[in-house]
């Protein structure tokens, strides 16, 4: 299917893949970093909180800036603050210094609506149920290819020498990936000089189902997830080069199931998807053995793949002209549900001895995902109802 791919979406397939490689030598990592440096967990689970509060900051602005003047600046703009929040953990002497790095990394997620609407904008028949999805999945499946060497590699990195050592080598391929999507053609969304009215979301009944319900469904996978490599290192004296292989198998898990995405419907695969989450969850709390640890991460690839689900079900339930608005809105609301999964993980993990709670936790979250998913609209909005939404909302003064 990769050939039938356009150009523009083939040069951010290799440029989203050395984003990718560059970032994953030490996303895994952070953690481990921050313990290392004197942070404590609790302390650990405010930055990964921090963390995603600045991930949810810019994606709204970005979103509307997306609409206006295209995704291709949006995208270089939001890998340039990449490579200058991994420069700052890279020069970090202290744990509160690696922190700002990071926190300031995340804000390149403002980058996330842009992908979409860029990807969206270079596919053919991208409004037809099913669609958007297998092109996503198979262009965005450069990031877990990358994926799959790039944790084992800086794990290994980290093991001889440092992790600072895997910060520097990622700043420097971050601006290699800026390089190649310059190469891309600069492609405008329909109706790009027009107002972007955030009534027009209100005013969707699907859009807001589905904003609500992937939030919780991030929040629920993430409450037993988001510490497993402190839990790893402390509770089970794990190397971080095997934590690296790890998250290695974690991405061949999203490249497995990105078959699950291409070969079934959007509700089916995405409860595949938290299933799996869940029994990977479920195994990593129990088990002890390093096989069963390594088919628990494998599971949990499918936390990752539900973003491709998500953004094409969202980018489909609204106009082309506002959903740089649309898909802004939701990654903001996506990590401010990760930022309270991650402090609720920090705050729950040292209350026993054997840290388990986050993992009750978010077990009892993902079967309530799970059941609310028979209600949840993930069904092509048609071009009738989204005129009658236009309609009102200018009615009551777009």
């Amino acid at each position: 299917m990769f050939k039938s791919i356009s150009r523009n979406n083939r040069l951010f397939a290799l440029g989203n893949f050395i984003f990718a490689l560059s970032y994953g030598l030490w996303m895994n990592l952070r953690q481990i970093h921050l313990l290392d440096m004197g942070a404590s967990p609790a302390e650990i689970g405010t930055v990964f909180a921090l963390i995603s509060i600045a991930g949810g900051l810019l994606p709204l602005p970005a979103g509307l800036l997306t609409d206006r003047i295209g995704p291709k600046r949006v995208i270089l703009a939001s890998w340039l603050i990449a490579f200058t929040g991994t420069l700052i953990a890279a020069l970090a002497q202290t744990w509160l210094s690696a922190g700002v790095g990071y926190i300031f990394f995340m804000l390149c997620i403002a980058a996330n609506p842009a992908t979409v609407s860029y990807v969206l904008l270079n596919t053919r028949d991208h409004d037809r149920e099913g669609s958007a999805e297998s092109v996503m999945a198979t262009v965005f499946i450069s990031w877990p290819a990358a994926m799959v060497f790039a944790p084992a590699l800086g794990g290994l990195i980290a093991d001889k020498l440092n992790i600072q050592t895997d910060l520097w080598i990622g700043a420097v391929g971050l601006l290699a990936a800026v390089a190649v999507f310059s190469l891309a053609e600069d492609t405008q969304p329909a109706g790009s000089q027009g107002s972007s009215n955030p009534l027009r979301l209100v005013k969707n009944r699907q859009y807001l189902m589905l904003a609500m319900y992937f939030t919780l469904a991030l929040m629920a996978m993430h409450i037993g997830f988001i510490l497993a490599p402190t839990y790893l290192e402390d509770a089970r004296s794990t190397s971080t080069g095997l934590i690296g292989i790890l998250f290695s198998i974690s991405s061949v898990g999203m490249l497995l199931f990105r078959n699950v995405v291409i070969a079934f419907r959007p509700r089916l695969s995405f409860v595949i998807l938290v299933v799996a989450a869940c029994l990977g969850t479920l195994i990593l709390w129990l088990t002890t053995s390093e096989v069963w640890t390594g088919a628990a991460f494998l599971l949990l690839g499918g936390i990752s793949t539900t973003w491709v689900v998500m953004q094409a079900s969202i980018g489909r339930s609204v106009p082309v002209h506002i959903r740089g608005l649309a898909l802004g809105v939701t990654e903001s609301l996506y990590y401010g549900g990760v930022a309270l999964a991650s402090w609720v993980a920090g705050q729950l993990y040292g209350y026993t001895s054997a840290h388990e709670l986050p993992f009750i936790y978010g077990l009892a979250a993902m079967l309530v995902v799970i059941a609310l998913a028979a209600i949840v609209p993930f069904g092509r909005q048609t071009s009738e109802t989204n005129l009658k939404v236009d309609a009102a909302a200018q009615e009551t003064g777009s």
